[in-house]
């Protein structure tokens, strides 16, 4: 259809009625597009039993990658699919350990746009509104350590993407952790971030060509909200796909949102069309901004809303933090600590 090749076994189709089996996982076109030729690799979650089953032991035809406590499963690498298939669909009282549901841990890209959004900044510096006092957490392509923006800024780092250090190869996570909270010094003052008195913490969680997987994703906000106590978590990346707010990394900011109270700030997307927010800035409890140009604008680039739930009758961020209700694509409020 429109190009694209999918194939659905028979025997698989209840379980993508269900919603047990992730429908990406038979995208053909979507598989070869994301590098995907040989293991397979999943995310798997438990249902009500997660937080207990995913500590267990891998799932029958998997080796597990690490696990996500946040949504009660892990990430899995299918190295034997037909065993795994066998054991996800078992009949018999070992059903138990088996998965709910499944997902392909697919490929996550950069979403930062080049425009010159409009936030009232000096403004807010005036009103003695810098950061000082919040800890932001800046997920994405890691950051130079040494740029003199950021030099002694950087309070936390952890690298997510194995065999990768924090030290930014791309320059993306670089340019989203200055516009956050970069201190200026190599502009002498001109090019300070938006809240430039704020402590940052930086998790590359995007490999040095710009992506990575759902998993080393939801690790890393796990890591932002847990360990590093973020107060707000900056993630200008996101899934090209729009989504429900029900997959895995949109659930994953729902809970721990729910769990830490942080406030995670996601950039809407750059597909440029209405319903084409994708994960992790579809969930319910996230802060989601649009891109504008320099009209203040919406880009003509600049993912929309709504959501593709029906069940979101309205475009209310949840946050329990957070009343006020989400942007509309290219809105940029004072508020969020990153433009997209």
């Amino acid at each position: 259809m429109n190009g694209r090749v999918t194939v659905v076994p028979d025997e698989a189709r209840p379980y993508l009625a269900s919603g047990a089996l992730d429908p990406r996982l038979f995208d053909v076109t979507g598989l070869v597009e994301q590098g995907v030729t040989g293991e397979l690799p999943l995310i798997v979650t438990y249902g009500a039993e997660g937080a207990r089953t995913a500590t267990a032991a891998a799932p029958r035809g998997t080796e597990t990658v690490r696990a996500l406590p946040s949504i009660g499963g892990a990430a899995v690498t299918a190295t034997d699919p037909a065993a795994f298939w066998k054991g996800f669909t078992a009949r018999s009282t070992a059903r138990a350990a088996a998965p709910a549901k499944v997902w392909l841990d697919g490929r996550v890209k950069a979403a930062m746009a080049e425009s010159n959004a409009q936030i009232g900044t000096p403004k807010a510096w005036e009103a003695g509104l810098t950061g000082k006092g919040v800890k932001v957490a800046v997920l994405d392509t890691g950051a130079d350590l040494g740029h003199p923006d950021l030099a002694g800024r950087i309070s936390a780092t952890k690298s997510f993407i194995e065999g990768q250090e924090v030290a930014d190869r791309a320059g993306h996570g670089t340019h989203v952790t200055s516009t956050v909270g970069g201190s200026g010094a190599a502009s002498d003052g001109k090019e300070k971030g938006v809240a430039p008195g704020a402590t940052l913490a930086v998790g590359k969680v995007l490999s040095d060509q710009g992506t990575g997987t759902e998993s080393q994703i939801i690790a890393g906000m796990e890591w932002a909200a847990r360990d590093v106590d973020a107060k707000i978590v900056s993630m200008s990346l996101g899934s090209t796909e729009p989504s429900d707010g029900t997959d895995p990394m949109a659930r994953a900011v729902d809970a721990l949102s729910a769990e830490t109270g942080a406030l995670f700030v996601i950039a809407a997307g750059n597909s440029g069309y209405p319903g084409s927010i994708g994960s992790p800035g579809a969930a319910d409890s996230a802060l989601t901004v649009g891109a504008v140009d320099s009209a203040d604008r919406a880009a003509y680039f600049t993912s929309q809303g709504p959501d593709t739930a029906t069940r979101h009758s309205s475009p209310t961020c949840r946050h329990p933090a957070w009343t006020s209700s989400r942007p509309a694509p290219g809105s940029s409020p004072a508020a969020a600590p990153t433009r997209a």
